[in-house]
């Protein structure tokens, strides 16, 4: 999503938070650009900073002061970025988390930009949403519901792999 954003939105960083129902709070599950190294560890809870805000108010916001986000997940670390654009990804009246692009530049984004970028998030967040759908399928198929522990496909799976391994290295 991100390389093909690139062409329509500039950013000098983008990251995608999903919300976890259970705690409340939006977790980095993916950074590019810079400080993406300390974005993808953020976790934010909801009403708080620039992500927990949208959360909560299913809005977006334009030109926002990305430290806030940083700020608020405790991360006391100065950062180049100084304009942010962040969107809400809701797909069938569901809140799944929020698509957001930095800029280094102040005020760099206009409404021309917030109106691509809420185009994106609408066609994103199916996308998202299917493939958080798929991962969790493929995990509950693997591990027995009660327990959590890996059930018998799992006991298959792996013991063809690391036969295949051991024929592989003799």
């Amino acid at each position: 999503i991100s390389s093909k954003l690139a062409n329509l939105v500039p950013f000098s960083a983008c990251s995608l938070f999903l919300f976890d129902e259970a705690d409340d709070s939006l977790r980095c599950r993916f950074a590019t650009g810079l400080d993406a190294d300390v974005i993808q560890k953020l976790t934010v809870r909801s009403g708080q900073g620039l992500t927990g805000w949208v959360a909560r108010n299913r809005r977006p916001l334009v030109n926002a002061r990305p430290s806030a986000d940083l700020e608020a997940a405790g991360a006391d670390r100065p950062t180049m970025l100084q304009s942010a654009l962040v969107c809400p990804l809701v797909f069938n009246e569901r809140f799944i988390g929020t698509l957001t692009v930095y800029h280094t530049e102040p005020s760099f984004y206009r409404d021309d930009h917030r109106r691509l970028l809420d185009r994106v998030c609408e066609q994103a967040a199916a996308v998202i949403h299917n493939s958080t759908l798929f991962e969790q399928t493929k995990e509950d198929s693997l591990t027995d519901p009660l327990t959590g522990l890996p059930n018998t496909r799992f006991m298959f799976m792996h013991l063809t792999r690391q036969l295949a391994r051991a024929d592989r290295l003799k």
